[in-house]
């Protein structure tokens, strides 16, 4: 019996129960991937009555998939350990503590019937301000960031599910993000040889089970973007490194694929590169008018059988494990944080912060702007509510939201011009207006009074005038704006 081509497809659903619409479309097209997102989740319980459910219902097996890289990319808001994230691990440097992480994110993610973690990230940061990658990095130290990233797959796959290392050929030299627009890498082959492709290398010898290439133009290696070219997808992946496992697309929704033509065509295109698996994550009809164009397009059946084979073991996992234990996640969780966390620069303002009876004014970023866009555990107020009560059990301070887009609030240059002390929570103001703002007035109004906390982006140290004491959080989950404020204010013992 000849295979079905929809079998190599990974498919973003909608809902987040098992609906006529999304069994219909997975028995209709024989997907064997689904790609679960923040709008498929409400809380782990919620999750596993999912995953059964559409198993049951599809009447065969189906690979789940979740991006759990922690810190900045992360789609529960409760219910799972909310790691800190690959910089405050880089940061440390430790490959006990990845393996670590890796382990107990797979006995947390195996029992909702996840079989793939979409990670680890193997970018390897160059020295430019990069929108799409930035804390998702270990480092820029190629063999750090091997070392990290295979003690993180062996922590994931030793413990039941699959790991999915990405974006092969590297983009952590990018300057531009894929899901807005296509980046172009301008690095020599040497460049990519000597430090991009090195962890992928070494997860590959690792066993990695899959292994994802991204949306870029590389002109040292092809004219073609990554994501089309069989020289990288094919030639690089499967001859230079030796790799067995699945190759698998990222999204072909990204504006970087889009802006280039149709998405079914993309997905045509993808394949015959050299993937395995494609991903259409947020277009139902795309989802089916690509597997009417690999239909009509008389695929070689020994290119399908070659993409089954490597997709099939997929399908066996998640494994069963031990039990996880939620009190260890959390404490791993804030070790690593504490650890992360640092002095970026000694300025005006000692850290940790005098006890000497100034009242600070803590401006805090709205995340209510961004709850669309991004996961915050339990919600976008959770963070500010920690910090509120931290500085609470210090003795007290006058908190302002501020913008994270939007213009600042007028009355905010007169607050800064009174406040005894400033404390200014930075979210990566490199990319979003009203947090460079905000920054902008802090250096005006405030740089001999003020200390900053960055915690999305360490390039933020650039624009901060060089009198504002800032620390480095290195994410925003809420263990690591715990381990933040215990900097600023002092760790009680």
């Amino acid at each position: 019996m000849p295979l079905d081509p929809g079998f190599v497809f990974m498919f973003g659903i909608y809902g987040k129960r098992p609906n006529r619409e999304t069994i219909r479309l997975l028995r209709q097209t024989g997907a064997a991937s689904i790609l679960l997102l923040a709008r498929n989740i409400d809380d782990p319980r919620q999750l596993r009555a999912l995953t059964r459910g559409l198993v049951q219902a599809v009447g065969r097996p189906l690979l789940f998939a979740v991006d759990h890289e922690g810190g900045w990319v992360l789609r529960f808001r409760g219910g799972l350990t909310a790691f800190p994230g690959n910089a405050a691990l880089g940061r440390v440097a430790d490959p006990a503590l990845a393996y670590a992480t890796g382990r107990q994110m797979a006995l947390e993610l195996a029992p909702l019937g996840i079989g793939m973690n979409l990670a680890p990230v193997l970018d390897v940061a160059g020295g430019r301000y990069n929108p799409g990658i930035g804390i998702r990095s270990f480092g820029s130290d190629p063999a750090l960031v091997g070392r990290l990233g295979t003690q993180f797959v062996r922590g994931l796959q030793d413990h039941g599910v699959a790991a999915c290392v990405k974006h092969f050929p590297g983009k952590g030299a990018a300057t531009v993000d894929a899901h807005v627009s296509l980046p172009t890498i301008r690095l020599s082959r040497a460049e990519f040889f000597g430090t991009h492709l090195a962890p992928f290398a070494e997860a590959g010898r690792a066993g990695a089970a899959a292994l994802m290439t991204s949306h870029m133009r590389c002109p040292a290696l092809d004219a073609r973007p990554a994501s089309f070219s069989r020289r990288i997808t094919h030639g690089l992946v499967r001859g230079r490194l030796k790799f067995r496992g699945a190759v698998i697309s990222d999204d072909l929704c990204m504006g970087a694929v889009t802006g280039r033509g149709p998405v079914p065509q993309a997905a045509l295109d993808a394949f015959l590169a050299g993937h395995d698996i494609v991903m259409i994550a947020h277009d139902p009809a795309a989802q089916r008018e690509a597997v009417e164009l690999f239909h009509a397009a008389g695929l070689p059946p020994a290119r399908l059988s070659a993409a089954a084979a490597r997709i099939r073991p997929l399908l066996r996992f998640p494994r069963p494990g031990p039990r996880a234990d939620a009190r260890a996640g959390a404490r791993l969780a804030l070790r690593v944080a504490r650890l992360a966390a640092g002095v970026a620069r000694a300025g005006a303002v000692p850290v940790p912060l005098p006890r000497d009876g100034a009242r600070a004014l803590v401006l805090f970023p709205d995340f209510r702007e961004v709850a669309a866009r991004f996961t915050f555990e339990p919600g976008p107020l959770g963070p500010l509510t920690l910090v509120r009560e931290a500085f609470r059990r210090a003795g007290g301070a006058d908190f302002m939201t501020v913008p994270m887009e939007r213009a600042p609030a007028a009355a905010l240059r007169p607050a800064l011009r009174r406040a005894e002390r400033v404390i200014f929570f930075c979210f990566e103001a490199m990319r979003f207006a009203g947090q460079r703002a905000v920054l902008d007035l802090v250096n005006r109004e405030a740089a001999g009074r003020a200390a900053a906390c960055l915690l999305r982006g360490s390039c933020d140290l650039r624009l901060l005038d060089r009198n504002i004491s800032a620390i480095d959080a290195h994410g925003y989950r809420l263990c690591q704006l715990q381990a933040a404020c215990e900097l600023l204010l002092g760790r009680e013992p």
